[in-house]
């Protein structure tokens, strides 16, 4: 029976630890699961505790600051793992980590590698109107995402999928990789493939000032790709009014209709609660809103309440 040591803070673990604890036909044993310190994931958008999974089955958790502390690494030791399996983890792992495991360390990151290398992948991909996407499982090596691909599934972006849409996504991939692959990989079988570099594409972080609409003079598409990338669990697209942050949580693309009102021009709200805005190539709904501390509402329901229809966001209200 295989021994295995996951290392994961977001929801794609969850599956994981679900598929493993739950699956009659894997026989690999989860041995226990390192996850970040609630102090350090304060800034880490999609974070997941498990703590819940923890009680639910009796994993041995640490909860670290770092996973190459010291202490971090006794608790891998301690329980021998053949495989480390990490997710979601933006930690590098040093050469003590990356050689503590019988076979490998096997990272599993959000994209079909070799292209969307590096951070934040998943937004960058809504960002850039990616429809075709994937996850990959690969050997860890000193640098990032580079190593040799073990497994990887695939899957479309709609454009009705938001980042945390296409993270379900992931998930659901990811624990079918893990369900096919995961006894061979602990007994050392692997089916390894080299990254092609040459058709390697990086990404770079994102901040929370990103998300900031700063003009509507651009295409419904590109709108609609920014709000729904960086929406839930992440900061969220915004716009500042009056020294407060308006946050757009949700939109739709109105398909063929045409405005001729200045961009960022209320120009009506809908009977499914939105707010339709004039856009560079026609007309943008945007449907939930939160202004400010106040809860989230619909954003048809807010603009009637603020007597914006017929005004422009960006410079009326």
């Amino acid at each position: 029976m295989g021994k295995l040591v996951l290392i994961a803070c977001t929801n794609v673990g969850r599956f994981i630890i679900e598929e493993i604890m739950n699956n009659p036909d894997i026989k690999t044993e989860l041995k226990g699961v390192v996850n970040l310190c609630t102090s350090v994931a304060l800034n880490k958008a999609n974070y997941d505790s498990y703590a819940d999974l923890a009680e639910k089955y009796g994993l041995p958790i640490y909860y670290c600051n770092n996973v190459n502390e010291p202490e971090c690494i006794e608790f891998i030791k301690d329980k021998a793992p053949d495989v480390i399996l990490q997710s979601g983890w933006s930690q590098k792992f040093h050469d003590e980590l990356l050689n503590l495991p019988k076979y490998t360390c096997i990272g599993e990151h959000p994209a079909p590698l070799p292209k969307g290398r590096g951070a934040a992948c998943v937004n960058w991909a809504i960002l850039t109107g990616e429809t075709e996407w994937g996850d990959s499982f690969f050997k860890m090596v000193s640098e990032y995402d580079k190593g040799e691909l073990y497994a990887q599934s695939f899957f479309e972006i709609k454009e009705y999928d938001t980042v945390y849409t296409v993270y379900e996504k992931v998930a659901a991939g990811a624990a079918k990789v893990v369900r096919e692959n995961i006894d061979d990989w602990c007994e050392g079988r692997f089916n390894a493939i080299e990254q092609d570099d040459s058709k390697a594409t990086h990404y770079g972080r994102r901040r929370p000032t990103d998300g900031e609409i700063k003009s509507f003079d651009e295409s419904a598409k590109v709108l609609h790709d920014f709000i729904r990338a960086q929406t839930y669990p992440y900061p969220g697209t915004y716009i500042e009014i009056k020294g407060s942050k308006l946050l757009i949580l949700s939109s739709r693309i109105h398909h063929g209709e045409k405005s001729d009102a200045a961009p960022g021009s209320v120009l009506y709200t809908t009977e499914d609660g939105g707010m339709a805005i004039a856009v560079k190539d026609g007309v943008l709904e945007i449907l939930r809103v939160k202004d400010g501390a106040a809860p989230t509402c619909w954003a048809g329901e807010w603009a009637e309440e603020k007597g914006i229809i017929g005004k422009n966001l960006l410079k009326e209200v």
